[in-house]
């Protein structure tokens, strides 16, 4: 059977080429793909291409697919391959949804249909891929006919560098933006010294462009004597030791000089090396000419202060001897020539002995006021309340008794003040209390709680009380709401005790109503422990 031995060997023979023609499209021999579909291998052929077309698709630094209509993958090059970590003889004939986000398959049939109607289209969508759960990509989609084959080119670029590129650049807008919006000057340098940024408030001290120049030069510093140069604040931060609010100088040309807070923070790398620092320039110098001009002021103050504190005491001291003498010879007169006087005459001499005694006591109690606050603050001292109102007390007992009054006072703390200053205190509201009991005995309760820091007292009666109308009236100087005939005084008493609490820091007021009595609170400070 010659004919069909030859018949057979001519078959075989087919074969073998069919198989080398195949396998030279798998390695990119002949120009044409092979795809295995459901009807077995189908051999695919790009007519008109060269192999230097091919070079140039194999080589690109972007993905590119070339699909059927259906989507079907019909080639791929290597970077696209890459991008889904699929080797590329397993993209070849892959449906190209199977790379995609989930979201993004109808984005992607939408852009078919799209390249389908108008030949041309693109769009950004998400591939999905096994290490980062998805890259975002461009995909440009142009429809191409191949002598009676109609396919899809698809050019894929990776949009991750340009996302982060775009992201630094906004990053670097912001930093731009927020340094420029500073309040103050704000310079970063390099290791040289040299200024890569500054904010606005930086150029306008430096009063000319700082950009790229030496700090050294654009801002001669000046700290206790000694030039502030960008080594010396280098070698500071490098050191560990940044620089907080160091007060310096700077001398402009054209003869100013700005008072200047200095801060400066090192900028390390990774590896901590030192990139430079960011150097803040804080001017304070309105607020240092303000505060030397307060402190000037505090200084003329304290002085005047002083002075009419001592013109006060030689004054009222000095008034008290010839007062004293008026008082004794007008008695005097009284006694020898009160009858010749007659009742007139008496009368008028016990007028000018009143007025003597009352002005005498008033130097007295302005003698008080003066030296409420001469004890020095910086002295520690501490006064046990309990004490001070025994003491207190004691010296009322004439009078406590004479009027029947009944006292109450309850636990009282340990005070941070001077004793004398509690004692002038208590002495003053006690003796109100007393004074202006009015038709009823004397009724007077003494308290303490803690407060927020500070211990609040009282002292209330159940006297004449005070109208809401004088309650802050009260407490000024030579203030009385009743004639000296009815009620003796100077009316300093509750100046006194409000100049005491004030120089602790505290407070002194009053809740009373005309006839219902008074209660005088006053706060002072716990004795520390």
């Amino acid at each position: 059977m010659p004919d069909e031995d030859l018949t057979i060997r001519e078959l075989h023979e087919r074969l073998r080429e069919a198989e080398e023609t195949i396998r030279a499209i798998h390695l990119g021999e002949a120009d044409a793909v092979v795809v295995e579909g459901s009807r077995g291998p189908q051999v695919y052929t790009l007519q008109g291409a060269d192999h230097m077309y091919r070079a140039l698709l194999e080589n690109m630094r972007e993905g590119t697919v070339s699909l059927d209509t259906e989507g079907l993958i019909l080639y791929t090059n290597p970077m696209f391959a890459a991008m889904v970590e699929v080797p590329a003889s397993e993209v070849t004939g892959s449906d190209f949804q199977k790379y995609l986000a989930p979201a993004s398959v109808s984005s992607f049939a939408a852009l078919m249909e799209a390249a389908a109607a108008r030949g041309h289209t693109s769009g950004e969508l998400n591939l999905r891929v096994p290490q980062e759960g998805r890259i975002p990509v461009r995909l440009s989609l142009t429809q191409v006919d191949c002598a009676e084959m109609r396919c899809v080119s698809v050019l894929v670029s990776d949009l991750r560098e340009q996302i982060r590129n775009e992201a630094i650049l906004r990053e670097e807008q912001l930093s731009r933006l927020i340094l420029n919006q500073a309040g103050e000057a704000v310079v970063v340098i390099d290791p040289e010294g040299t200024i890569l940024r500054r904010s606005e408030s930086a150029r306008m001290l430096a009063g000319a462009s700082v950009m790229l120049d030496h700090f050294d030069r654009v801002f001669p510093l000046i700290a206790s004597g000694i030039s502030l140069t960008a080594r010396e604040i280098l070698l500071r931060t490098r050191n560990g030791k940044p620089l907080r609010g160091l007060e310096a100088h700077m001398a402009h040309p054209d003869g100013r000089v700005s008072a200047l807070l200095v801060s400066a923070s090192p900028l390390w790398s990774n590896p901590r090396e030192l990139l430079g620092c960011v150097i803040t320039l804080t001017d304070i110098t309105e607020l240092k000419r303000a505060r030397d001009e307060l402190m000037r002021q505090s200084q003329e103050l304290a002085q005047s202060n002083n002075d009419l504190r001592q013109f006060a005491y030689s004054a009222s001291h000095d008034l008290r001897e010839p007062l004293r003498q008026l008082a004794v010879f007008s008695e005097l007169i009284q006694k020898r020539f009160g009858s010749a006087l007659g009742p007139d005459g008496g009368e008028l001499i016990q007028h000018a002995v009143d007025g003597a005694h009352r002005l005498e006591k008033l130097l007295q109690d302005l003698l008080a006021y003066i030296q409420a606050a001469d004890a020095p603050q910086e002295v520690p001292a501490t006064a046990d309340a309990n004490e001070v109102v025994r003491k207190v007390l004691a010296t009322f007992h004439v009078e406590t008794s004479r009027m029947g009054a009944r006292i109450e006072s309850g636990p009282l703390p340990v005070l941070g003040v001077h004793e004398v200053h509690l004692v002038q205190l208590f002495q003053n509201l006690i003796g109100n209390a007393l004074k202006y009991h009015g038709e009823n005995e004397p009724e007077i309760r003494i308290g303490a709680e803690p407060g927020q820091g500070l211990w609040k007292l009282w002292v209330e009666d159940n006297g004449i009380g005070i109208s809401p109308d004088y309650q802050k009236q009260i407490f000024g100087l030579f203030q009385r709401l009743h004639g000296g005939n009815k009620y003796s005084g100077s009316g300093i008493g509750l100046a006194i005790c409000q100049k005491i609490v004030q120089r602790y820091g505290c407070k002194i007021w009053v809740e009373s109503q005309a006839g219902l009595g008074s209660k005088f609170f006053f706060t002072l400070p716990g004795a520390e422990t």
